[in-house]
């Protein structure tokens, strides 16, 4: 018999709340021909602790009502329900297992820590590359390493950028442009 918390042969603890993911069902990418898309199965119901999870992942949809959470990890597509992930883009199954590790050990962090998270309620939009873009000082300067403000919004809203990356941000007149962009992607302002 363990003691609560003992590793178990997957390497989850018996405190925590989801013991495995599964794939059930490898698909063709839609997005990208190149890739699958997976649809997988907790083990355990996680709608109690999805504000939590939501509240670890300041970059994700979240909808409280509906219980569903979406985000954008490395270029994948990932939807959060409370016994079921859809991932898109993943480069193959072993991706895809990856992603849903990364994703069972957040979602058991986010329940043991819930006495000291405050939950994500309500509703919570992921920015569109245009209200970032519309927030970027403009004119394609290319100091980000991006051809145009438009490429470096895109790869910001895709977490493949930070925002430390525009030296333009750090310019009198942008100041509260930089509060509201570290705001929405949850980063520390520049």
């Amino acid at each position: 018999m363990h003691s609560s918390g003992d590793l178990q042969e997957d390497g989850s603890t018996e405190s925590s709340l989801v013991q495995s993911i599964h794939i059930i069902q490898v698909l063709d990418c839609l997005a990208d021909p190149e890739k699958i898309r997976v649809v997988a199965e907790l083990s355990d119901n996680i709608k109690d602790v999805m504000p939590y999870l939501a509240t670890l992942l300041p970059r994700a949809g979240y909808n409280d009502e509906a219980a569903i959470l979406s985000l954008v990890r490395e270029g994948r597509l990932i939807t959060v329900y409370p016994h079921m992930i859809t991932l898109a883009k993943a480069l193959d199954e072993d991706d895809a297992r990856e992603v849903l590790e990364w994703l069972r050990t957040l979602i058991n962090e986010a329940h043991a820590r819930r006495g000291e998270l405050k939950p994500c309620v309500g509703r919570r939009h992921v920015p569109r590359i245009l209200d970032i873009y519309r927030l970027l000082p403009g004119g394609n300067c290319r100091r980000c390493g991006e051809a145009t403000c438009m490429a470096f919004a895109a790869r910001l809203v895709v977490g493949e950028a930070r925002l430390q990356a525009c030296q333009r941000l750090t310019e009198e007149g942008f100041a509260r442009n930089r509060t509201l962009l570290a705001e929405w992607l949850g980063e520390e302002p520049v």
